[in-house]
């Protein structure tokens, strides 16, 4: 399925509110959370855009009662792999690991492989809730000031996944002791800290540009949300916030995920009627 272009917005020009109902219509609007491609058979894709355009993929899944693992190789050479736990079996769908190889990332594999296991087991269950829970390898820090799992949050935010963490509670201004943009590198954009007077004490939390979904380079909304800490409750409700690691699908992000799993419209009515919100 080929999906129109992204193209990058100016935060401060075009701000949605993802929070209304307008899609309660229940139009299918195609969007997609990653490069374009082409499934060539069963077990063969071929991306058609971005920086891994013109490579081919053998696609494995491997789908158990209470597992399913999704594997993207090039040339018998490992190049990508996600991991989803069913629980409860056939039900519940909990994305828990994803890896893409050195040479590959940044290339748009964990969104096609997210979105591949996702719609493979949809299309299998008769009902479905989501859920993305990342496997952590270290314990998160108070005083840690980096976003894990970057790729993988954007792409949660993409399909309409909210954090599970009570985000807005805990950013009422009665809990937040400090806000502070924090400037990017040449390999991660900038951020926002929240100091907070409960656990866990500390968030660090990405913008992400309207209409991409990407991280927003601009300093210039970090430094907004330091000035007016009023704006993260909006920009929340907007989903324009990336927060945290774990994250689940509810009920104000169904539209949004059938839209990007579906790829026509009587496949959007049967996938919605599938869903269970969290």
């Amino acid at each position: 399925m080929l999906y129109p272009e992204e193209q990058e917005d100016d935060l401060f020009a075009y701000l949605p509110d993802r929070s209304s109902t307008a899609t309660e219509s229940h139009l299918w609007s195609p969007h997609r959370i990653g490069p374009r491609f082409a499934w060539l058979d069963h077990d063969h894709i071929l991306v058609v855009d971005g920086p891994l355009s013109e490579r081919r993929f053998d696609v494995d899944t491997d789908i158990q009662s209470d597992t399913a693992v999704l594997r993207l190789r090039e040339d018998g050479h490992f190049a990508g792999m996600v991991h989803v736990e069913r629980s409860p079996s056939d039900e519940g769908v909990i994305l828990s690991n994803v890896a893409v190889g050195l040479s590959f990332r940044r290339g748009g594999l964990a969104a096609i492989m997210t979105w591949c296991a996702f719609r493979e087991l949809l299309t299998r269950q008769e009902s479905a809730t989501f859920r993305i829970r990342m496997v952590r390898s270290v314990k998160p820090r108070a005083t840690d000031t980096e976003v894990s799992n970057i790729g993988v949050g954007v792409i949660a935010a993409r399909l309409g996944f909210r954090p599970e963490l009570p985000i807005e509670r805990l950013v009422h201004e009665d809990n937040v002791v400090g806000i502070a943009a924090l400037p990017g590198d040449k390999d991660s954009p900038p951020t926002v800290r929240i100091s907070l007077r409960s656990y866990p004490y500390a968030l660090v939390a990405m913008v992400l540009s309207p209409g991409t979904m990407k991280p927003s380079t601009d300093i210039r909304p970090y430094q907004q949300l330091g000035r007016d800490g009023r704006q993260i409750q909006s920009w929340l409700r907007q989903g324009l916030l990336l927060v945290g690691e774990d994250y689940c699908l509810g009920e104000s992000g169904i539209e949004r995920f059938v839209n990007a799993m579906a790829t026509d419209d009587e496949e959007a009515v049967q996938f919605r009627s599938k869903v269970r919100a969290l």
